[in-house]
């Protein structure tokens, strides 16, 4: 399974919390952020140390990691296995300090501080200011040209941080941002669960953004794994093996290598109707068919974290499939597909009844191409499911990289 260290992070900063410190943090925590940033470098070691004693404990009761802030030795003292510095801080510690941590992270405010970060032993960096923040008052933002940037160039996870809020994490994500960094509105929400599911919301859309379909037509076995490799660096978002003919060794011996390219670049991997294939294989989820099982037997089946999508030609049926517990839908045929002659059709109007029918992700599939994916612009879709759009291309990953921009334009 596809494992992020941050999807939505807390950054602590006692200034701004309007109620008592400690327990703004344990409503933090108890609203399951992927990880706490303790950063309070304005108390002295000994002051931190008592706090980061408290907030470790905290964070362990809940099962989210804390990661700590500029004070190495605290950290070191305290078994912490998770550090976060500023550059000059980073510059300064030793490789034998380094051993003591699983997560390293740096504060990093251009390329060239990315690159020296990942040097120096980063496992991930925050990149920013993002956006216009009180915290930066009079320093202009680096804006998202500046973290796409970073996030096309470096192979470390990015996370987008300054001025970021639920209404703006969708253009970090869509910039190649791995997760989002705040702090000023989590040290003052009332209700941080809220926060959280919102930004978890704008996450999981984002997954679905160009979900590129494999086709044998397209790609013989030895060249299909280059061949997605090239639709991940182009920026596909999701990739789905689709094997209908071929038997189970092959089809698990093609998932297992499509697990471990997807995953070492942070990108989805689903398996077409075969659940045990996509259990064995370590994907994480499958899209299966009206006819290929009920969402709640292959939830028995699989645990929460497993993705299930599920293909909805009706109203009914996609509200079936949500209220069973699918996790997004597949729409179409849109238009006339070349790998499926005999798709039937929606129109526009009923692919936007459908969406506007359940609150989860939908993603229109059926002959989309760059030419026609206009016309479905004003249906809210989370994405688009391409084919031969994609792995039809002559050079894959430019050809993707365009497609995700139109989709971005048209839908993000």
């Amino acid at each position: 399974m596809i494992i992020c260290m941050c999807k939505v992070v807390c950054v602590t900063n006692r200034q701004l919390c309007q109620n008592d410190f400690l327990k703004q943090i344990e409503k933090v925590a108890a609203a399951k952020p992927e990880a706490i940033i303790l950063r309070e470098k304005d108390l002295t070691e000994e002051e931190y140390k008592k706090l980061a004693t408290e907030v470790l404990e905290i964070c362990s009761r809940y099962r989210v990691q804390c990661i700590l802030h500029y004070f190495v030795e605290v950290a070191v003292e305290l078994g912490a296995i998770a550090i976060h510095l500023p550059m000059a801080q980073l510059q300064k510690m030793t490789e034998e300090k380094k051993k003591h941590f699983e997560v390293i992270g740096a504060s990093c405010h251009s390329l060239e501080e990315v690159k020296r970060a990942k040097a120096l032993g980063c496992t991930y960096v925050t990149a920013g200011h993002v956006f216009e923040t009180k915290c930066k008052e009079g320093v202009p933002p680096k804006g998202i040209p500046f973290l796409k940037e970073i996030c096309e160039k470096m192979d470390i996870p990015v996370y987008a941080l300054g001025g970021i809020s639920a209404d703006n994490a969708m253009q970090a994500y869509q910039a190649g941002a791995k997760g989002v960094c705040m702090m000023s509105e989590f040290m003052r929400a009332e209700h941080p669960e809220q926060l959280v599911g919102k930004v978890e919301a704008v996450e999981k859309r984002e997954r679905y953004t160009l979900y590129a379909i494999t086709n044998r037509q397209d790609a013989s076995k030895e060249t299909m794994y280059e061949q997605v490799k090239q639709a991940i660096l182009g920026g596909a978002t999701c990739i789905q093996l689709r094997e209908k003919n071929v038997d189970a060794a092959l089809f698990l011996e093609e998932a297992i290598a499509l697990e471990k390219i997807c995953h070492e670049a942070g990108v989805l991997l689903i398996i077409n109707d075969n659940v045990d294939i996509a259990i064995k294989s370590g994907a994480d989820g499958v899209h299966v068919g009206q006819d290929d099982g009920s969402v709640r037997e292959i939830r028995k089946r699989t645990g929460e974290q497993f993705i299930i999508g599920v293909t909805a030609k009706t109203v009914d049926q996609a509200k079936q499939a949500y209220e069973e517990g699918a996790d997004y839908l597949g729409v179409g045929a849109c238009f006339a597909s070349p790998t499926k002659t005999d798709a039937k059709r929606i129109t526009v109007q009923q692919l936007r009844e459908i969406v506007d029918s359940v609150p989860i992700p939908v993603v229109a599939i059926g002959g989309i191409t760059k030419e026609n994916m206009v016309r479905l612009k004003g249906v809210r879709l989370a994405g688009l499911a391409l084919v031969s759009a994609v792995f039809g291309a002559t050079d894959i990953a430019a050809e993707t990289k365009e497609l995700r921009h139109k989709i971005q334009q048209l839908f993000g």
